[in-house]
């Protein structure tokens, strides 16, 4: 391995720890639960457990726990599907929505601290590269869910095609 992969290797871990610290410190939610919020806030809203268990990369078991924590809490309500009436969907509720709010508000508050060193130039450039890297990974709706699991949908540029994890190869959210 070379000196620049490991600096990157490294600081991603950095900025993942930040994010994950963030949230926690702020919103008491940790990992699992969190992404489930932010999910369904970006693209998992009234979908099957499935679909959520497949974007987040958890067991269906796992989800279905995940679901039964963040019910308890008021954050989320199971519905059964109307399309069928055997598997449940997952709702955000007001509460939930605000909840995964301050989830993305405690990311993006850790990412520009972390970044805060950095010129203009630089977090383009680097933006530019993670962009590069999120198109490569997101060949799936599943990997492009899982890649966005905490991605803010209001500014990554999803609505007007400038989201770099939704390329033309990967059918869309």
């Amino acid at each position: 391995m070379d000196h620049d992969v490991n600096v990157i290797g490294a600081a991603a871990l950095l900025l993942a720890d930040r994010m994950r610290a963030a949230v926690e410190a702020t919103t008491r939610l940790r990992g699992e639960t969190a992404s489930a919020l932010t999910a369904l806030l970006a693209w998992g809203d009234g979908l099957p457990i499935e679909a959520l268990a497949s974007g987040l990369h958890l067991s269906h078991s796992r989800t279905v726990r995940v679901v039964d924590a963040l019910e308890a809490r008021g954050d989320v309500v199971r519905r059964r599907d109307p399309a069928d009436r055997r598997r449940a969907v997952v709702a955000l509720t007001a509460q939930g929505r605000r909840a995964a709010t301050r989830v993305l508000k405690a990311r993006e508050a850790a990412l520009q601290d972390a970044l805060s060193s950095l010129s203009a130039a630089e977090v383009g450039a680097l933006a530019g590269a993670g962009s590069t890297l999120l198109a490569e990974a997101a060949t799936t709706r599943a990997e492009a869910r899982h890649l966005c699991r905490w991605c803010d949908v209001s500014v990554c540029g999803f609505d007007d095609g400038r989201c770099p994890s939704i390329p033309e190869r990967a059918p869309a959210f």
